[in-house]
């Protein structure tokens, strides 16, 4: 499809209508086209958008070799693997006050970096912890959180939305990969 070791991406910013350059390399061009076909994106430009947003929600300016802070807080890339193992050595009995204690530090970043007030904005609190891993939320009622693919146990992430949205749940057992809430 295109002929040089070298392209030139040129991307039109909507709020200011300015035309930008960017010189990719074939492969990383052959990947973004590959995204397209798979329907994964629409377009240079939506790929483009996404991780321009990508970079300013997770400050990526502020990043070094081996240190990556969002805003003053260091996060890493885990995999689910390790932090399954990580879990497996915190005693059952432990599970909600730990996830507790990480709801209070997640409520604290979410507040301090995205100006987010958890307990007041369930939908812009579900949609970060989205973006970053941790499932997706979602509210399938006004009394019933439900969360698919959840990265943490169903007593940990109860404790954590518990400290996050400042309420009380109860715990819907399934026997599928999806946590389900009843606030109380």
């Amino acid at each position: 499809m295109f002929k040089h070791d070298k392209y030139y991406l040129k991307t039109q910013v909507a709020s200011m209508s300015r035309v930008t350059s960017v010189e990719l390399d074939e492969e990383d061009v052959r990947y973004i086209e590959n995204l397209i076909v798979e329907g994964r994106i629409r377009s240079l430009k939506e790929f483009v958008e996404k991780c321009v947003k990508f970079g300013i929600s997770y400050t990526l300016d502020r990043w070094q070799p081996g240190v990556m802070n969002v805003g003053p807080v260091r996060v890493i890339i885990l995999m689910k693997k390790a932090l399954e193992l990580l879990v497996e050595h915190v005693p059952p009995e432990d599970h909600e006050d730990v996830g507790r204690e990480i709801g209070e530090i997640v409520s604290s970043f979410l507040l301090f970096q995205h100006q987010v007030e958890c307990s007041q904005d369930w939908d812009a609190a579900f949609k970060i912890l989205s973006d970053m891993g941790w499932g997706q939320f979602q509210k399938s009622s006004e009394t019933i959180i439900q969360v698919v693919s959840p990265a943490l146990p169903s007593e940990i992430m109860k404790g954590c939305l518990e400290a996050m949205l400042n309420v009380k749940l109860e715990a819907i057992h399934l026997k599928i990969d999806v946590h389900q809430f009843k606030v109380l």
